[in-house]
């Protein structure tokens, strides 16, 4: 459990994100060192008397949260807590913490797309509820030795739109591992080599790789929000990619915040 005591003091979260920006500890025209104060939204230089707002220059700007409260919110999303388990700790209300996990995952920097290759296993998995009609279909691939992963909304589970799927993500040559549906059938024919388990009789095999994925997002949703939403369901598979493909983002507030923090 994240708590206030395990992120710096207020001043020393300013003097970070200054830091990260400015790219030097002092003011940058003078040369001199900035004063933090907890009680001041700013920094201040003895030389010069100029202000110095780290937010100003970047996508936390108009925020009026405190340096520490968003650092410990960011630390807080990154270990997959709940906004109900630590609403009480930073006196916010739930939806503004549900506010502020959404921006972080829309902050969320690029990972170069790299195309899966070697063992990937891949599967589709329903998201939604299916008596509202509301069910979105997701595709996913995961390399088994390097956890790398692809995820992508798909319009539905035909041979086409698993084909397209493939070509865009897995690079040819690469041996697939997938369940016996039909859909599948053929995909030797693009360059793949297959290997595939009749999950109808209970067996699994190394499809367990990609049914882990779905197992965990979807207990995650539901311990975020009580149901599996399908709004903003592109964002939220960027973030399980991110955690995949790019774990250092997920190490340290500070660790994502140098990712991310950057002059506009």
């Amino acid at each position: 459990m994240t708590s206030l005591a395990d992120i710096p003091s207020e001043a020393r979260c300013k003097q970070l994100i200054h830091e990260l920006v400015a790219h030097q500890s002092t003011h940058p025209p003078c040369g001199q060192r900035i004063a933090w104060k907890r009680n001041r939204e700013y920094g201040w230089c003895r030389h010069c008397r100029t202000k110095i707002r780290p937010k100003a220059a970047t996508w936390l700007r108009g925020s009026n949260l405190r340096y520490q409260v968003i650092f410990f919110l960011l630390k807080a999303w990154q270990s997959r807590q709940s906004p109900g388990s630590i609403r009480a700790t930073v006196g916010l209300s739930y939806p503004t913490i549900q506010r502020w996990y959404m921006r972080f995952r829309r902050h969320l920097p690029p990972d170069g797309g790299e195309l899966l290759s070697g063992v990937v296993a891949v599967d589709e998995a329903w998201f939604g509820k299916k008596r509202y009609g509301g069910q979105t279909i997701v595709m996913g691939g995961i390399e088994v030795d390097t956890r790398r992963l692809r995820l992508r909304v798909i319009p539905d589970t035909d041979q086409d739109s698993i084909e397209l799927f493939l070509q865009a993500w897995v690079t040819r040559g690469t041996h697939l591992i997938t369940d016996a549906a039909a859909s599948y059938n053929g995909v030797e024919w693009l360059g793949y080599s297959r290997e595939s388990y009749n999950h109808s009789a209970c067996h699994f095999g190394q499809t367990n790789h990609i049914e882990c994925i779905w197992s965990a997002m979807k207990r995650h949703l539901r311990k975020l929000y009580g149901c599996i939403p399908t709004t903003h369901l592109a964002v939220f598979l960027r973030e399980w990619e991110a955690r995949h493909n790019q774990r250092s983002l997920f190490e340290s507030p500070l660790s994502y915040l140098r990712a991310t923090v950057v002059p506009d």
